[in-house]
């Protein structure tokens, strides 16, 4: 089986290439295709006589391989979360794509803009607007800065108003 296994691998990694759509190559590896094909061969029952020359064997491994690649892509292209019609290649993407944290320059700009809102509060109140940017609770800020919780909702209404909201 061995023998097989290191003669056939090649023919199978074509036809899987051949079938696979080419969007579809950068999700999925084509040795996985091929190790699905012989799995599902190996879990059939054995009947020796099932095939009359090694390239009958070959033809029917092949037929899997393609069927296993078309399962595959109709999952895909079925499916809107998946679908490869709505992934933007990154050479077309442009401006399109962002990233989860902030540039250098967007967290300075940032920190200057909080720096500008949280001098417009008197020195007590500034320890809540931190707490808020923390992400604390309105509860959690009262009981920290051992104010009212009627205080800490007059600093949220107001820092609201500052951002424009």
């Amino acid at each position: 089986m061995a023998e097989a296994y290191r003669r056939f691998v090649p023919l199978l990694e074509v036809a899987v290439r051949r079938k696979l759509h080419q969007e579809m190559r950068s999700r999925f590896d084509t040795l996985d295709f091929v190790q699905d094909v012989w799995a599902s061969f190996l879990a059939a029952p054995a009947d020796e006589d099932r095939f009359s020359s090694s390239e009958a064997l070959i033809a029917f491994l092949c037929q899997i391989a393609r069927n296993k690649v078309t399962t595959v892509a109709r999952k895909r292209f079925m499916s809107e979360k998946d679908s490869v019609n709505a992934e933007i290649h990154p050479t077309e993407a442009g401006n399109r794509l962002y990233a989860r944290t902030p540039t250098p320059s967007q967290w300075v700009m940032e920190s200057e803009e909080f720096e500008n809102i949280l001098s417009q509060f008197p020195i007590g109140h500034q320890a809540i607007v931190r707490r808020l940017r923390e992400g604390y609770t309105n509860e959690d800020i009262a009981e920290l800065t051992k104010v009212s919780l009627s205080t800490v909702n007059r600093v949220v209404k107001r820092l609201k108003e500052l951002a424009g909201r």
